[in-house]
């Protein structure tokens, strides 16, 4: 009989090992909290309910010893007058905090326990603060009466404390269920960011491919101009204009060297007018001559009698070049490539920005991700404190 006693004990251990946690799916783990959300508020209101009782009885029982207290005769005490004074006002002081306390404590909501024992714990912490002295002054005379009022005080505050005690799991519970739910919620808005992450990745991806598309299209165009009649013409032609500046280029340093810039400074050296166009020639000759053609420089070449018909027949020489060179701009036509150059530097540009943005979206993303698997860890150890276990 013993021996099958132990079988069935031990059968039935083995019954209750092999149950264990509830196991959840993570994708039924919502509606499961929904479920412990109400199970804790079952729970809760029983306590409530407790609480209430409580605090009518409290009430009942403080309020005939409130009356004792407000009936004592203050005057008929053997004392000083100044005494006297010092504890009738120390007596309605105090029973004004009682009438508070009561009042605070009537008004505390009962939603949710864990929020409640903090707001009574505060009811409980103002009361002793603000009370403690005039309770001192009144008991001079009155004290057998007002320790009576403080011990029912007191003895709400251990009954409360006893019984926060005794149910501070529910609120434990109330917190994890509280906390997990914010951590789902918290899932949900990081599958929504990753969805958006993940079409504007695409849509940078399209961007991507149809700039490649365009800029092949105008590298495209670009080979097709280059063949073209026109623009090999208008090659030509740029071509001739750098020789016909290169050979003024030339021209001007020529005739530069044919200027005796120490004869004309001996020659004009007291005239400070003339002095300035020569030092201007001699420092900045190409940017000089540019402004006025080498006529300054001419007519001082001449009036110093330094060869001004060589130089004459220079200047006319790269006169006649300047005008040929004009002739052929004129007919030089808008560097059509050199646009459209500048449009395939802009474009891989913009799919360089793009593929940037990409990088730091794709980051972004994984950034994400590996937080998301840290909150469904959070979350399961959430449920494994609720007594499930995600699967």
């Amino acid at each position: 009989m013993f021996m099958a006693f132990l079988d069935f004990f031990r059968k039935k251990k083995v019954e209750e090992d092999e149950i264990g946690p509830e196991k959840i799916g993570f994708d039924e783990v919502g509606g499961w909290l929904d479920g412990k959300v109400e199970e804790v508020s079952e729970k809760e209101k029983r306590v409530f309910d407790l609480i209430s009782e409580k605090i009518e009885l409290f009430i009942r029982e403080i309020e005939d010893k409130v009356k004792v207290l407000e009936g004592i005769d203050v005057e008929s005490k053997k004392a000083h007058g100044r005494a006297k004074l010092i504890v009738r006002q120390g007596l309605d002081k105090y029973l004004g905090f009682v009438d508070i306390f009561i009042k605070e404590l009537t008004e505390v909501e009962k939603q949710n326990l864990g929020q409640f024992v903090e707001d009574v714990n505060k009811v409980f912490a103002d009361f002793d603060k603000h009370s403690y002295l005039f309770y001192e002054r009144a008991t001079f005379l009155i004290g057998d009466e007002m320790a009576v009022v403080k011990q029912e005080i007191n003895n709400l505050s251990k009954y409360f404390t006893k019984l926060f005690s005794e149910n501070q799991k529910i609120v434990d519970s109330s917190n994890v269920v509280s906390s997990t739910k914010l951590k789902l919620k918290k899932l949900d808005e990081v599958a929504i960011t990753l969805d958006k992450i993940s079409l504007e990745t695409k849509e940078l991806d399209k961007k991507i491919v149809e700039g490649k598309e365009k800029e092949k299209k105008v590298l495209g165009e670009i080979e097709e101009v280059k063949v073209s009649r026109d623009y090999v013409e208008n090659l030509k032609k740029r071509e001739e204009i750098e020789l016909v500046e290169k050979q003024l280029e030339g021209d001007i340093l020529k005739l530069k060297s044919l200027v005796d810039f120490k004869a004309l400074s001996s020659a004009f050296h007291s005239d400070e007018k003339k002095m300035k166009i020569v030092k201007s020639y001699k420092e900045n000759f190409q940017e000089t001559f540019a402004k006025d053609g080498g006529e300054s420089i001419l007519n001082l070449v001449s009036e110093a009698k330094l060869g001004s018909k060589v130089f004459a027949d220079k200047i006319e020489e790269i006169d006649k070049r300047q005008k040929n060179l004009g002739e052929i701009r004129v007919l030089i036509k808008k560097d059509v490539v050199g646009g459209m150059m500048e449009e395939v530097q802009k474009i891989k540009s913009e799919i360089e920005n793009l593929s940037i943005e990409k990088v730091k979206q794709v980051k972004r993303s994984e950034g994400i991700e590996a937080s998301k698997e840290g909150i469904r860890e959070v979350v399961g150890v959430g449920v494994g404190e609720l007594g499930g276990v995600v699967f």
